[in-house]
């Protein structure tokens, strides 16, 4: 008996094993064949609710850009203007541009939600549905600084409109499609995962908390959804870094952009506070020269003159460390809490100045519509050498008094300081990034109009064998830390 039983489970045993394989096997094409189903599902439901948009601009003289492919694609003069910097033409005449993008439905009504550089200077727009119908568009608003806008189209029957998902809950590692018509491919589906969440300082938009991701994203895509498993938009696919196909995409998320197209489509305009400031991480260096145990906050570049900061008594080079008694980690944080804040409210923003601890209390005010914006292009020019003395020397930089010339020159104007004329190869002002055609506004704190001015902020400021300064590069404010060996 005992011996029949052995025999019936080592059988069974054999069988499990036999078969497991198969099981597994089964079981993996079938998860396979779910999560393909997801992805159809999606396309399915969300292509009611995608547009191709066409635009058409008149545009006067000046530099034209040459589009090399041949492709219809988005706005190539944009294109290549902010990725490329590709070949360019002087056309005195005027000529019209042919464009294109996405646009995503997000009423019944006809309101559409696109990017503003899709739309942008246009002459004429026109919107393609999904059933091959044709309606012209009028623009509702624009909103720069995210690179948003609404348009409005008149149709004779309801349209479907998108449902919106909770960006904030948005992780790294999780599905994403992307929705649009890339290269005027319409109707086109992209499969990736959300790679990061809270991207910002790439320079391409004023107020900036991307999502990133590798889902593809081309031109022509721009202003259409990306969106998770459920077919809910995550964020509206803004721009490329790049080169297309580059695997690094970024999307508006859906939280800012459904605030600020509800605002556009009700308003015409987007309530926005700001504090005007320009800010860069803390980074080793900065927190080193201060004495921080951590890279917590952001450092303050520049404030602009007349702006909430600046009536409230925040300077450049403070160190945002809390507000309203939060503490803030990063740019973003300082960005994200600012916005969240209504306008005529105030904030009580503490920094740390040169070491020490400072609070001061700022009324938020109305973001300008111009604030932000990328300065116009130029390449600086080099300027004549002159001499320099002790520090300077030692620092390995000769400079020059700013006049409203080489402001101009440098895309700098209405900027004040000393201009950089000369690095030394391999000094210390080298190894820090400071260029030719830089020009200091600030060296430890202080404002520096001439090489005394300039010498003695770096003999009295100087801590930790280290010097901080404030530079303008055409039209851009960073900052700097000049570290000076402790055996000089």
């Amino acid at each position: 008996m005992k011996l029949r039983l052995s025999f019936l489970i080592v059988s069974v045993f054999l069988l499990i094993c036999a078969f497991a394989p198969t099981v597994s096997a089964q079981s993996g094409l079938e998860a396979a064949m779910s999560m393909q189903q997801a992805f159809v599902n999606v396309a399915r439901a969300l292509k009611p609710s995608v547009v191709n948009i066409q635009v058409e601009k008149t545009i006067s003289g000046g530099i034209r850009w040459s589009d090399p492919s041949g492709d219809p694609g988005e706005n190539f003069e944009d294109f290549f203007k902010h990725f490329f910097r590709g070949p360019r033409r002087f056309s005195p005449e005027e000529f019209k541009t042919q464009a294109a993008g996405s646009g995503l439905i997000i009423n019944a009504d006809g309101t559409i939600l696109t990017n503003n550089h899709v739309v942008k200077d246009a002459s004429k727009i026109k919107v393609k549905l999904h059933d091959g119908s044709e309606l012209d568009a009028e623009i509702v608003g624009q909103d720069p600084q995210t690179d948003l806008a609404v348009i409005r189209v008149k149709s004779k029957s309801a349209l479907k409109a998108a449902e919106f998902a909770d960006s904030d809950k948005v992780e790294a590692g999780q599905w994403c499609i992307a929705v649009g018509n890339p290269l005027g491919l319409e109707q086109t589906v992209t499969v990736g995962v959300v790679s990061a969440v809270g991207r910002s300082g790439i320079g391409a938009t004023a107020i900036e908390d991307f999502i990133q991701t590798d889902a593809s994203i081309n031109p022509g895509n721009s202003g259409g959804p990306l969106v998770d498993l459920n077919g809910k938009v995550i964020g509206i696919n803004t721009l490329i870094f790049n080169a297309p196909g580059s695997g690094i995409g970024f999307a508006i998320p859906s939280s800012m952009a459904s605030r600020i197209a509800s605002q556009i489509a009700s308003g015409g305009k987007v309530e926005r506070p700001y504090i005007g400031i320009s800010m860069q991480a803390v980074t080793d260096e900065l927190a080193g020269h201060f004495d921080l145990k951590d890279r917590d906050g952001a450092v303050v570049m520049e404030t602009a003159k007349g702006a909430p900061a600046d009536k409230a008594g925040v300077r450049a080079m403070d160190i945002i460390r809390r507000i309203d008694g939060r503490v803030m980690k990063s740019t973003n944080d300082v960005q994200k809490y600012i916005l969240s804040r209504s306008v005529g409210s105030s904030v009580d923003i503490e920094v740390l100045r040169n070491g020490k601890k400072e609070n001061y209390s700022v009324k938020l005010e109305q973001m300008p519509d111009n604030y932000g914006l990328a300065p116009s292009e130029s390449v600086p020019t080099p300027l004549s050498k002159k001499g320099g003395a002790g520090l300077l020397d030692e620092f390995g930089i000769r400079l020059q008094k700013l006049t409203p010339e080489m402001a101009r020159s440098l895309d700098v104007s209405g900027s004040e300081g000393v201009a950089v004329t000369e690095v030394k190869a391999g000094s210390p002002a080298d190894k820090a990034g400071l260029k030719l055609g830089d020009v200091i506004t600030q060296i430890n704190g202080v404002e520096v109009k001439d090489e005394s001015e300039a010498e003695k902020a770096l003999k009295d400021g100087g801590r930790n064998n280290s010097s901080v300064l404030l530079v303008n590069r055409s039209g851009t404010p960073m900052f700097l830390v000049v570290q000076i060996d402790s055996k000089n």
